[in-house]
């Protein structure tokens, strides 16, 4: 009899369904997307409402079924209203009772609203995502009036099953609540067979948020927000993906489209940062894209993977403030330390403490204010103990930058970029972009940024680069004559990114010693002829 029971429970056991519970994308004014993993041939209904319907009737006014047959679901609602809390329940089809109630919020057509962004939520090698990720999701659980999460990337320590599922479990109180818009990070790619083997397909990330691109974009309340593809598969070392020119240069002409527009504003997000500690210069795979921040100045820009919280001021437009640039790598996994090493564009930063940001947008007075909340601290980087918790949260810092700067500030030859700087040049050859312009800036992001003499000289000179070339600039005849005296510069700092410093002063020491002895030799020869002239006739 006993083994007749346990035969008999072994198949229910083998048939239960590891659900993920659902959570919302792409929202937009009048749409969601509900997605859900079930039976692996399953599908589902979902029964939705307004919160006001639902509060006041306690009953669902509508009901969607799902029309594919597969063990992720994506089911999209329409014909919803603009800025709306919404109620909807989830019915698996092997077990309509799988999930509870849970909301979202469409997007409004114009008002302030708050979004969060994290990154890097994964696992440590000594610990789980329940050690450190738990605090900084349940957190978020519990922050008033969120429209939706942007999320960097790293979700998962690898492309596996059971590390994905954690992160759903983990995330659920959070995604009860809010839409989430994915971004790819590094790990979507890691190999759960071991690092010697090659990057996945990043099967989760794909399989969870139904992205057909690793790229794309959408607009809330007149802000426009664009998730970018940074990690390149083709440019791995072993199954970790690391950033590409070419990778970023195919998404270059659609994120030129997608800045070119009217909106109030503009946030970008993705996994790799441009800038960030450890380093004095930029990350040069991604230079096209910083390259048309500066061009169209955007709003603001966050990254993960740098395992730390970072902010950076990036000075691209002369008379006008520079763009903030947040790393927001602190949602769980592995901490790594500052250094001394840092662009001269830091501001701020910190480490070993577990947190997110915090935006509020207002479109209306062209202003986002940024909130680093900090929900808990480690002592270690990589350590299985228990984080030391603030309750409620605290604030490590508020930054309050404008959405937009208005077409007319943005003067034609105005721009420094890439971090700006160039200043005097850029006014004197017309465009941050001209070739001459590109040679000085990287010979400073090359040999200047470097040591502390050349990131002193940055410091001075941008400090007396804007006035010089705001009277420069409607003047034709100066801005000739500083532009050939700036020639001179341009080939130097030409030859000493082809070449290197020492081997282009050894070519200049030579070129000066020819000269010098050319113009000594004219000149020795030129006096004794005049000497000869001067001579009496008849002396011998």
């Amino acid at each position: 009899m006993i083994l007749f029971c346990l035969f008999c429970i072994v198949p229910t056991i083998a048939e239960a369904v590891d659900y993920w519970a659902p959570w919302v994308t792409k929202t937009t004014t009048n749409s969601a997307t509900i997605n859900w993993r079930g039976e692996c041939d399953g599908s589902g209904s979902i029964d939705y409402a307004t919160s006001d319907y639902y509060n006041h009737d306690q009953t669902f006014e509508k009901t969607i079924t799902s029309q594919t047959t597969a063990r992720y679901q994506h089911v999209q609602l329409t014909g919803l209203e603009p800025n709306t809390s919404y109620i909807y329940k989830v019915k698996p089809s092997g077990d309509e009772d799988a999930f509870s109630n849970r909301t979202f919020r469409t997007m409004p057509v114009s008002g302030p609203f708050t979004f969060i962004v994290i990154s890097d939520s994964q696992e440590g090698h000594n610990y789980t995502e329940e050690k450190r990720f738990k605090y900084v999701a349940d957190a978020i659980a519990k922050e008033p009036d969120v429209l939706f999460i942007l999320h960097g990337g790293d979700y998962a320590r690898k492309d596996d099953e059971s590390l994905w599922t954690i992160f759903f479990q983990v995330a659920d109180g959070m995604l009860a609540k809010s839409a989430i818009f994915p971004t790819i990070g590094n790990h979507e790619y890691h190999n759960p067979n071991g690092e010697s083997y090659p990057p996945t397909a990043a099967d989760h990330y794909r399989w969870a948020f139904n992205m057909p691109l690793n790229y794309y974009s959408f607009d809330c309340a007149g802000i426009r927000f664009i998730s970018l593809d940074s990690p390149d598969p083709n440019n791995a070392h072993g199954d970790d993906p690391h950033t590409s020119p070419s990778l970023a240069q195919s998404q270059e002409t659609w994120l030129r489209d997608q800045l070119d527009n009217t909106m109030s504003g503009t946030f970008t997000i993705h996994h790799h940062p441009i800038w960030e500690d450890g380093r004095t210069t930029i990350n040069s795979d991604l230079e096209p894209w910083e390259d048309l921040y500066h061009r169209y100045h955007i709003s603001a820009n966050f990254a993960g993977h740098a395992h730390t919280y970072q902010r950076f001021l990036v000075e691209g437009v002369v008379g006008v403030m520079g763009i903030p640039y947040f790393i927001v790598g602190n949602a769980g996994g592995p901490f790594v330390d500052l250094t001394d090493t840092k662009p001269v564009w830091y501001q701020f930063g910190t480490t070993r403490r577990l947190g997110y940001l915090k935006v509020f947008v207002d479109p209306a007075n062209n202003t986002a204010t940024a909130q680093s909340v900090i929900v808990a601290y480690v002592n270690e980087n990589d350590s299985n103990e228990t984080p030391t918790v603030y309750d409620p949260p605290v604030i490590d810092e508020t930054v309050t930058f404008p959405l937009s700067v208005k077409p007319s500030v943005i003067e034609p030859g105005g721009s420094g970029g890439s971090g700006g700087g160039c200043f005097i040049a850029t006014v004197a050859f017309g465009s941050y972009f001209d070739p001459s312009v590109k040679i000085l800036r990287d010979f400073r992001d090359t040999f200047l940024f470097t040591n502390h003499v050349g990131q002193s000289f940055v410091n001075w000179y941008y400090k007396v680069s804007p006035p010089i070339a705001d009277f420069i600039r409607t003047k034709a005849i100066m801005k000739t004559v500083v532009r050939i005296i700036l020639l001179p510069a341009v080939g130097f700092a030409y030859l000493c990114l082809k070449v290197g410093v020492l081997p282009t002063l050894l070519v200049l020491l030579f070129s000066a010693a020819v000269i010098y002895l050319g113009i000594r030799r004219f000149i020795i020869k030129a006096f004794r002829e005049w000497c000869a002239q001067k001579q009496p006739s008849g002396l011998t």
